[in-house]
C-alpha cells in the first residue's frame, strides 16, 4: 500500500526523486546529448565572442573560455550517462567548464543569458536543419515526378471522379498536378523556415538584460535570418513549431492520397503500373505474387508522420503563453520524428516512381472505354448540331444509358442512332456525321483539343513541364542558399573564435 513514508523511502527525500529521474530527467538528458550538446557549444561560442566585442570580458578571458570550449566540444558526450547531481545537460556543461577554468570565469559565460533563450535558440537551430533536410528530400521527389511526367506527356489514360471513370487525360498531366502540390508543399516549408530561423538569443529569461549586449551580432554569428525582436515573443511563442508541424501534416496527407492512386493502379484489376523487382515482395505461399510492399510501407510511415506532427498541436493546446516545459525536449522530438518518417517515405516513393513501368497500351485502351469521352460528344452536339449544352447533355446522357442497357459501348454510336434518340429526347433529329462522332469519341482527340491554360493537351502540358522544371531549379538554388547561409555563419564564427585564440 502506498503511503507518504513508503514513497519517500523509495524515491528519496531530495531532488531529484528516483521516479522523476527515471521517467523525465534521464530521457530528456538522453535527447539533449544527441541533439543539443554540440549546438550548445556553438551557441556559447557566439555568446562569448559577442561578450568580448561588447567589452563585457577581457581578451584573455575570452581566449581561455573559447579554447576550453573547443576541448569540451571533443568530449564523447553521447557515451555519457545521466548524473542526478546535475539537473540537465546545461548544468553538466557548466560544471565541466568550472572544473577547467574556475567558477568565477565560468560564471562570466552566463552573463546576459538564460536557459530560456538558450533552449529556444537551440531548438530552432536543430529544427531548421531538419526542415532543410526534409526540403531536400522533397525536391528529389519532385525531380522524380517531373522526370516521369516528361516521359508521359502524351500517355493518354482514364481519369476518375468519385472513383468512377470520368474523362481521358494523360499520365503526364496527372503527375504534373502532383508536382504542383509538392511545389506548394516546398513553398510552405520555406515559409516555415523563415519563421523557425528567427533568433531568440539575448531575450534572456523574459525581458533581455541590463548589460550592453548585441542581440544582432549573435543572430548573425549563428546564421539566423532575422531577430525575434520582442523578448517575450522570443521565449514564449511556439507558432514556429506548429507552423512546421502543419506543413508536415499537409505533406503527409498529400502523399498518402497519391499513394492510394498509385497502389490502386498497381493492382491486376487496373494493371496500369508495374513496380520493378527491388520494390516488390513475394508471398510465402503464392508463387505468382508481386506485392507492392514498398509503397504499402509508405502508407503507415506517412500516417506516423501525420500523428507525430499532430502531437505538436496536442501538446501545445491550452498551455500558458510563456516559457514552459511543455514546449521543450518532450515536444521537439515529435517534430524530428515527423521529419524522419516523411523523409523515409519520400526516399522510397522517389525511387519507385523513377523506375516503375507504365502499361501505355492498356491506358490508351481504357481511355476509350466506359463512355468517358461522352463530354466531348455533348460538346460536338453543341458545336456542330447547334444545341444548347443543356440539351446536348440530356441527349448524350440518354444515348449512354440506352447503349449501356443494351450491353453496347461507345463504338456502337452511329449517325442513325443519334438521330433516333434525338427525336425521342428533343422531338426532332440532330444531324451529326459518323466521322464527327468517331472524332468526338477518340480519347487522343479529347485530350488534344483541351489546350486551354492548364489543360492536358501537349502544348499546355509541355509548357507546364518546362516551367515546373525551371521553378524546381530555382527553388533548389534557394535551398542551397539557405543551407549555405548556415554553413557560412558557422565558418564566420569559427574564424572569430580562431582570431580571439591567436590574440592570446
Amino acid at each position: 500500500m502506498i503511503t507518504r513514508e513508503s514513497v519517500q523511502a523509495a524515491d528519496g527525500m531530495s531532488f531529484p526523486g528516483i521516479s522523476f529521474q527515471k521517467n523525465a530527467l534521464k530521457p530528456i538528458f538522453d535527447l539533449q546529448k544527441v541533439y543539443y550538446y554540440r549546438v550548445f557549444i556553438e551557441v556559447t561560442k557566439a555568446h562569448v565572442v559577442m561578450l568580448r566585442e561588447q567589452d563585457l570580458m577581457t581578451e584573455d578571458e575570452c581566449a581561455l573560455i573559447l579554447s576550453t570550449m573547443l576541448d569540451l566540444e571533443k568530449l564523447p558526450i553521447e557515451e555519457s550517462e545521466y548524473n542526478p547531481a546535475y539537473e540537465d545537460l546545461f548544468f553538466l556543461f557548466e560544471k565541466e567548464l568550472e572544473n577547467r577554468i574556475g567558477s568565477d570565469l565560468a560564471g562570466k559565460v552566463h552573463t546576459a543569458r538564460s536557459r530560456n533563450d538558450i533552449c529556444v535558440g537551440e531548438f530552432r537551430m536543430v529544427l531548421r536543419e531538419h526542415l532543410v533536410g526534409l526540403a531536400e528530400k522533397l525536391n528529389l521527389f519532385r525531380e522524380s515526378l517531373l522526370y516521369l511526367a516528361g516521359e508521359n506527356l502524351e500517355t493518354v489514360m482514364p481519369m476518375y471522379t468519385h472513383t468512377q471513370p470520368a474523362q481521358p487525360s494523360t499520365l503526364g498531366h496527372y503527375l504534373l498536378s502532383m508536382a504542383d502540390v509538392m511545389q506548394r508543399d516546398f513553398q510552405r516549408l520555406m515559409a516555415a523556415e523563415k519563421t523557425v530561423n528567427m533568433s531568440p538569443f539575448g531575450a534572456a529569461a523574459i525581458t533581455t538584460t541590463g548589460f550592453p549586449i548585441s542581440r544582432e551580432r549573435v543572430c548573425e554569428l549563428l546564421g539566423f535570418s532575422s531577430l525575434c525582436e520582442n523578448s517575450y515573443d522570443s521565449i514564449a511563442a511556439s507558432d514556429h513549431m506548429t507552423q512546421f508541424a502543419s506543413v508536415m501534416m499537409t505533406m503527409a496527407i498529400n502523399l498518402s492520397r497519391f499513394m492510394k492512386d498509385i497502389l490502386d493502379w498497381c493492382t491486376m484489376e487496373f494493371a496500369f503500373l508495374r513496380l520493378t523487382d527491388p520494390y516488390v515482395q513475394i508471398s510465402s505461399i503464392m508463387p505468382q505474387k508481386r506485392n507492392p510492399s514498398s509503397l504499402e510501407h509508405c502508407r503507415p510511415i506517412l500516417s506516423k508522420a501525420l500523428a507525430e506532427a499532430q502531437a505538436v498541436f496536442t501538446v501545445q493546446h491550452n498551455t500558458p503563453y510563456g516559457d514552459i516545459v511543455d514546449s521543450e525536449e518532450d515536444l521537439q522530438i515529435h517534430l524530428y520524428d515527423a521529419v524522419s518518417y516523411l523523409s523515409r517515405a519520400l526516399e522510397i516513393i522517389t525511387n519507385v516512381l523513377a523506375t516503375m513501368q507504365i502499361n501505355k497500351e492498356l491506358l490508351h485502351k481504357r481511355a476509350g472505354e466506359n463512355f468517358i469521352t461522352a463530354t466531348e460528344l455533348a460538346d460536338t452536339f453543341v458545336r456542330e448540331g447547334g444545341l444548347t449544352f443543356h440539351k446536348a447533355h440530356k441527349l448524350t446522357s440518354t444515348i449512354v444509358r440506352r447503349l449501356y442497357a443494351e450491353g453496347k459501348d461507345a463504338a456502337d454510336i452511329t449517325e442513325e442512332f443519334c438521330e433516333e434518340i434525338s427525336k425521342e429526347v428533343l422531338g426532332y433529329p440532330v444531324d451529326l456525321s459518323d466521322e464527327a462522332i468517331r472524332t468526338a469519341l477518340d480519347p487522343v482527340h479529347f485530350v488534344a483539343i483541351r489546350d486551354r491554360t492548364g489543360g492536358p493537351a501537349l502544348s499546355q502540358a509541355s509548357r507546364m513541364h518546362r516551367e515546373r522544371l525551371a521553378v524546381l531549379q530555382q527553388e533548389q538554388c534557394q535551398l542551397e542558399k539557405i543551407r549555405g547561409g548556415y554553413r557560412s555563419a558557422h565558418e564566420k564564427l569559427t574564424e572569430q573564435v580562431e582570431k580571439h585564440l591567436k590574440k592570446d
